[in-house]
């Protein structure tokens, strides 16, 4: 029930995002039409990080080929909605992984599974623009954690454990148009003892527009979230490496 719960919050709260991307005023030049963009990638992350209970602190590293090799599921999409100045936009990242190895030098295995989520809805505002061409972009919004860490060391399952919270967070975009050239960088900060500790994403793309309806775009991109409960459960974790993604704007 936690999680339902944490989700229509986070649903609610972003009723006014949603409100401010509907809202003439706000707009400046409100005969303008609305602009979309729908973006499935993939993600070539690693993981590395810790994870704490029990006064206990367990490494978790694993490079993309280990992730490749152990990955259950993943879902990756990237969503937005223009209107003049405003910018909606949403972000959903799901990937359930495992990762094998060994303690006491190697005499006791160990299994390690994450089941991670991260879905954000925020919105930008262009706070700088000169003839579309570079753009500088305010960013706010929320990011919802839902986080399912399990140990099993030997045949004893030492730790299972689902936690989820929502950070806010604020941050920048900036974006560059060359011709059919589409520079974009991005780097936010977000929790601040609210739902974790601290969080931030960073991202850095260059793309080609091959058509009106059509662009890819290759680039990296990062997320770190540190969180601790009441309980001194831990989750220091690091999610990061190259990305590629198909863009459709219409």
């Amino acid at each position: 029930m936690k999680l339902n719960r944490s989700i229509l919050l986070l649903l609610i709260a972003s009723l006014p995002i949603l409100v401010l991307g509907q809202n003439q005023d706000l707009d400046q030049n409100s005969g303008s039409q609305w602009e979309f963009d729908i973006a499935p990638y993939i993600w070539f992350s690693s993981i590395k990080g810790n994870i704490g209970f029990l006064n206990q602190t367990v490494p978790v590293e694993a490079e993309f080929k280990d992730i490749l090799d152990q990955l259950s599921f993943g879902a990756l999409l990237h969503g937005e909605a223009h209107k003049g100045s405003w910018t909606i936009m949403t972000d959903v990242v799901y990937l359930k992984i495992k990762e094998e190895g060994n303690l006491v030098n190697g005499l006791v295995s160990t299994e390690v599974e994450i089941d991670q989520t991260i879905w954000e809805v925020g919105a930008a505002y262009t706070l700088i623009n000169l003839n579309d061409n570079l753009t500088f972009d305010g960013l706010f919004g929320l990011r919802y954690f839902g986080l399912k860490p399990s140990l099993m060391v030997g045949q004893q399952n030492e730790l299972t454990k689902s936690l989820d919270f929502i950070d806010p967070y604020f941050g920048m975009r900036f974006k560059s148009v060359n011709d059919k050239w589409i520079n974009t960088a991005r780097f936010d900060v977000g929790g601040l003892g609210v739902g974790s500790k601290i969080s931030w994403k960073l991202n850095l793309f260059i793309g080609y527009q091959f058509s009106d309806l059509f662009s890819l775009h290759l680039g990296y991109q990062g997320y770190d979230v540190d969180y601790v409960d009441d309980n001194s459960f831990a989750y220091d974790m690091y999610t990061g490496g190259f990305i590629t993604g198909f863009n459709f704007n219409f």
